[in-house]
């Protein structure tokens, strides 16, 4: 599953760049066989067209804020529930070398087993957010319209395009994200609250998915978030649909729908498929709403 970031972007192209730009291959032929060469040049450029040009996930809108990142780090919740998840893998890959040590007194074998589970462990602690990337998740990713659907627990639901390449037909998906806290926010019933998001790609004519994270997690400044609110509701002017109603229908029809899950939308707005933000498929939707 691949994350874009700016960064992520820039050194796929790096890498897109280090094709010959005229096609050619060197194969050691001689100068009259011009078909041939002809051919390779064909196939070299064929391989070219394969390559997936990132530069289109460029956000079209941004939230146009400062972001903050000590105050990302402390506020957003699910950058901390990443972070938590890798200590507590820390801690268990410590424990596992421990128990491997103590096992080498019974034998290799249960300390050889000891030491390839303190090795996955450590597989999953290692990584953290750099600076950079905080601030491009705020900054760079695209801004989307977001709303509190609950406030018990406190439920913001929001809606992005999830279309990955020009022509596709409109898809678009509506995720559920459970929160503890919206510091700056009233936390009000339908309160709107502009979100930043990033996409998963994994190929095809559609993004996988995508995780909004409100921009109060991400700045104090009432007035930034304010003129990304205004920036979201200038664009929804443009929608065939009410987004914002949309995302109340949605709600109102998915009581239950859960934590990290979405409902995909058809180009009309209607539900067609139901999956979890880290499945790659989708279970697809009746007429009402429940799964075939």
């Amino acid at each position: 599953m691949i994350r874009l970031s700016v960064n992520s972007k820039k050194e796929l192209s790096r890498g897109a760049d280090q094709i010959p730009g005229d096609g050619r291959i060197f194969i050691g032929i001689e100068r009259d066989n011009h078909k041939e060469i002809e051919n390779c040049q064909n196939q070299k450029k064929d391989e070219e067209i394969k390559v997936v040009d990132y530069s289109q996930f460029e956000a079209s809108t941004k939230s146009g804020i400062h972001a903050d990142v000590n105050r990302i780090r402390q506020k957003d919740e699910i950058i901390r529930a990443v972070v938590k998840k890798r200590r507590n893998s820390a801690i268990t890959c410590v424990c596992f070398v421990c128990m491997a040590g103590i096992s080498l007194l019974k034998g290799w074998i249960p300390a050889l087993i000891c030491i390839l589970i303190a090795l996955f462990f450590l597989w999953r602690a290692v990584g953290k957010f750099s600076d950079e990337y905080l601030r491009e998740l705020y900054e760079e990713g695209l801004l989307v319209p977001g709303m509190i659907v609950k406030t018990e627990p406190l439920t913001i639901m929001a809606i992005a395009n999830m279309v990955a390449q020009e022509g596709a037909a409109a898809v678009n998906g509506c995720y559920c994200l459970e929160v503890k806290e919206l510091d700056g926010a009233k936390k009000e019933l339908f309160e709107k609250i502009p979100c930043s998001c990033f996409f998963c790609y994994e190929g095809g004519k559609y993004h996988s998915s995508f995780q909004p994270h409100p921009l109060c997690w991400g700045t104090m400044d009432q007035q930034e978030i304010g003129e990304a609110l205004r920036q979201v509701e200038e664009d929804n002017r443009e929608n065939s649909k009410d987004e914002w109603e949309v995302l109340k229908e949605i709600a109102q029809k998915f009581p239950d729908l859960g934590n990290g899950n979405m409902i995909l939308l058809d180009e009309n707005y209607v539900p067609f498929g139901k999956k979890n933000y880290m499945d790659s498929n989708y279970q697809a939707l009746n007429q009402q709403g429940e799964p075939f």
